[in-house]
């Protein structure tokens, strides 16, 4: 029996984004072996809090559950003080002394074999494991500053763009330096596990991505509107929705209509015609089911896309950007329409309003694509086979 430790930077539940969506999918394979005893403690925050009747009861019943709050929010005088220091302040706001203490506690009165630790923003904290000899896997959902070096790549403000680019170098120098002192590491992608073994060949590295269960029942493939669901507080949506309005839709829709919906979408009023600020919803399913064609317009990121995949799962046509699928192993024209300038977006737009046959074709091959690459099974039995070796 394998005892495990998993650590997650916010909660598994409820399903608010991505991230959430990949920790949920990650501790549901450990829930799923009888070879795994697991030990969840997770970060509350004010943007990601902890809601122990979010999780399913079943989880409840089989694994034990903490939680520790941390002030993530960003105060500028601490970040003009990182900023000096020359240290990562994107890091150092996941670092709390009473959590700290907190999980030394727990360590003191449970053995455990290994600490899963999801995400590089966690690993502050990585000393507490190896003074009780527990092997680290590292679960990376990005190459974090590979992330900030793009949103700095396409800044535009001259000392925002330096800004960025600074703090994309203290991430990465804290990236080499801490990831140097783990076990292994888990990317989500082939992409980033090439990445990593590449400066750390001599740790364990692999991919494994998130399991996503495709829906039974067809799309609707008669809806014909637009529609984007992400977290507006999320720099790379912010980026990527702005883009979207003013270069692919600078007078809005005409002849049909796009909803945008998300977390923080509160405060931004859009007034263009044919555009519909819908807000957080509550039921994430319900308002995909209710549009018709899903539009992912992102610049930069990192890792996998989890809403490409949360959409080609249910099967929904899908017209994003080359950066929207990298990482996944998609085709342009076989699972989704691929853009690569705002020109050529609306064009793809266009088509997948008006073919309703195009629209079916790529929704049940993007369904099919998730059916033979994201199983279950195979990616528990991928994940226990890896935890082993370490």
């Amino acid at each position: 029996m394998i005892k495990v430790f998993h650590f997650s930077n916010k909660p598994a539940f409820p399903l608010r984004d991505g991230g959430c969506i990949a920790i949920s999918s990650i501790l549901k394979s450990l829930l799923n072996s009888d070879e795994v005893k697991t030990y969840h403690y997770t970060l509350s925050t004010y943007k990601h809090p902890f809601e122990v009747e979010a999780y399913p009861v079943s989880w409840l019943q089989n694994m034990n559950i903490n939680s520790g709050k941390v002030n993530t929010d960003t105060n500028p005088f601490t970040a003009l003080y990182y900023l000096i220091k020359n240290k990562s302040y994107n890091v150092a706001r996941f670092y709390d002394k009473k959590v700290e203490k907190e999980i030394k506690s727990i360590l003191e009165k449970e053995h455990f074999d290994i600490a899963l630790i999801e995400s590089i923003f966690l690993l502050p904290y990585l000393y507490l494991f190896r003074a009780k000899n527990i092997k680290i896997v590292v679960r990376a959902h990005n190459i974090e500053h590979k992330v900030w070096e793009s949103i700095a790549k396409n800044a535009k403000n001259p000392i925002k763009k330096w800004y960025l680019k600074k703090l994309s170098k203290q991430l990465k120098d804290f990236e080499v330096k801490n990831l140097s002192r783990v076990d292994g590491i888990i990317s989500i992608t082939e992409e980033d596990a090439l990445f990593f073994h590449q400066f750390e060949p001599k740790i364990i590295t692999t991919s494994i991505p998130p399991i996503f269960q495709p829906k039974e029942k067809d799309a609707n493939y008669h809806l014909d509107d637009f529609y984007f669901l992400g977290a507006m507080d999320w720099k790379p949506n912010i980026e990527g929705i702005d883009w979207f309005l003013n270069e692919v839709i600078p007078e809005g829709l005409k002849g049909s209509e796009f909803y945008l919906a998300g977390k923080s979408l509160e405060k931004r009023k859009i007034k263009k015609k044919g555009i519909k600020t819908v807000g957080e919803v509550e039921n994430a399913l319900k308002f995909i089911n209710e549009h018709g064609i899903c539009v992912i317009p992102l610049l930069s990121g990192g890792g996998l896309k989890i809403k490409l995949l949360e959409n080609m799962a249910l099967g929904k046509p899908i017209v994003t950007t080359i950066e929207g699928v990298r990482g996944v192993g998609v085709q342009h024209e076989k699972e989704v329409l691929i853009a690569n300038n705002p020109d050529e977006f609306r064009e793809q737009m266009y088509r997948l309003h008006l073919d309703f046959d195009l629209r079916k074709r790529l929704g049940q091959q993007a369904k099919q694509f998730i059916i033979n690459n994201y199983s279950e099974e195979k990616l528990t039995r991928r994940l226990i086979g890896f935890l082993k070796d370490i």
